[in-house]
């Protein structure tokens, strides 16, 4: 299953990225049909943890297959789906996971219950295995809450790609419009509800995309440089837009067949956007980011391209060959390659002794000790890193408690905040670490 092909010397290749290109690639299957995957579209990783929660595309719903201590021994599974699904995560394209304990999926499809309507765009969703798929589940009775899910907005039917950017707040990729838009939840409505009209929408206008029917568009965000790199899979290229730019030009009005409340919805335009490639590519699907490369998987060969982005237009460092239907590809923590391919409902990571690990493991994360848990009273913190920002963050996804960390424990008087189930979130530098406590 190995081929290696390229145009630099790897032997003095500094990036680690680029070690892959080197040496011998393992491509070690971590998840299969018996963990429940139905056609894969893509993968995310909770913040400094090892666990991986991969997205199923269904026809008339949607799914996910959650992975805890993946690829250790202590692997286990589990395969989730919700019970309001049908409309909150049908068809489902992409995922990205936040900072927060939340995360969002986009769909591809225009609505769920017509083909007039384009009532459709990214949800919301809990990474507390309490809640997802579990809280509020019932058969669309008309007297209950409608599922698990904590937000959706109605702007971008046929969304082919997601990509976090901080809080709540997400970047799509409107296929059915062929553009870029910003999403923010803001403050999520209950599990279940259906109030999101503090929503904020930014549509960029004229940054041009191309949807490809049934190949989704996937996005990574480098939150150090704002860049948001973007597959525009109808066009074949890979782009990036420097999320910091663009002009405010005015308001927007929903769609007559998508009408919602809405806090802002606003025009942009004059975004910095470079094209990064723009040949070489069959059907390019997925997309991530680090140390100034991206790695692009083309469904339709089975390749994982790496390119250098420290200028424009990129250069393309390699390939490495797999199968045809890959799609969504992550980054981790430690430089491992992990991807889903749809075509054999697999999860796979790349093994390779030449790449450099250890670098920023998830066993950094037993610096942190966070105790009482459940807390009634007092919840303390143990940090033994650097200076960090801790924050408590409740289930809609509210900072309900924020301090700086100078020393080695912090006592939250937990006394005073509402009970129920809370993410403690530790950001010492770019480390971010995520825990979820319950107050009492």
């Amino acid at each position: 299953m190995l081929c290696i092909s390229g145009i630099a010397n790897y032997a003095n290749a500094q990036n680690a990225i680029d070690k892959y290109l080197t040496g011998s690639n393992n491509f070690k299957v971590i998840g299969s049909a018996s963990d429940g995957l139905i056609n894969p579209q893509d993968l995310d990783f909770e913040p400094s943890t090892n666990t991986w929660w991969v997205l199923n595309y269904e026809g008339n719903t949607g799914s996910v297959s959650i992975f805890f201590d993946a690829n250790k021994p202590t692997q286990t599974s589990e395969f989730r789906r919700d019970s309001h699904a049908g409309h909150f995560m049908i068809r489902a394209s992409a995922i990205a996971i936040g900072d927060n304990g939340n995360f969002a999926t986009v769909h591809e499809v225009q609505n769920t219950n017509s083909q007039s309507p384009t009532f459709m765009g990214p949800a919301l969703w809990s990474t507390d295995t309490s809640i997802f798929a579990r809280l509020e589940q019932s058969n669309w009775d008309p007297s209950t809450l409608l599922g698990s899910h904590l937000d959706m907005l109605h702007q971008s039917p046929f969304a082919m790609g997601i990509a976090h950017d901080n809080a709540n707040a997400y970047w799509v990729f409107d296929g059915y419009s062929g553009n870029i838009c910003k999403y923010d939840f803001k403050a999520p409505h209950i599990v279940g509800g259906d109030d999101h009209a503090d929503g904020e929408i930014y549509r960029y206008s004229d940054v041009s995309v191309k949807r490809k029917d049934g190949v989704p568009s996937h996005m990574a965000l480098d939150k150090q440089n704002n860049w948001l790199y973007i597959v525009d899979g109808g066009n074949n290229r890979i782009i990036r837009m420097k999320t910091t730019t663009g002009n405010d030009v005015g308001a927007l009005s929903p769609d007559p067949g998508a009408t919602e409340p809405l806090a802002k919805y606003r025009n942009m335009t004059g975004a910095t956007v470079e094209e990064l490639v723009t040949s070489g590519l069959t059907s390019p699907c997925g997309i991530d980011y680090k140390d100034n490369r991206i790695v692009v998987t083309d469904n339709a060969t089975g390749e994982i391209i790496i390119y250098d982005v420290s200028s424009t237009p990129a250069t393309e460092v390699g390939r490495i060959q797999s199968d045809a239907g890959i799609m969504g590809v992550r980054i981790d923590w430690d430089n491992g390659i992990w991807f889903v391919n749809r075509n054999k409902r697999q999860l796979v990571k790349i093994e390779n002794a030449n790449v450099p690990t250890g670098v920023a493991s998830v066993a950094s994360e037993t610096k942190l000790r966070v105790y009482p848990v459940p807390s009634k009273n007092v919840l303390n913190v143990e940090w033994s890193g650097n200076s960090a920002i801790v924050k408590l963050v409740d289930v809609t996804g509210r900072t309900m408690y924020q301090n700086e960390m100078t020393g080695n424990k912090l006592v939250i008087n937990s006394s005073v905040l509402p009970t129920g189930i809370y993410s403690l979130i530790l950001q010492s530098g770019e480390k971010v670490i995520a825990r979820k406590v319950i107050i009492e």
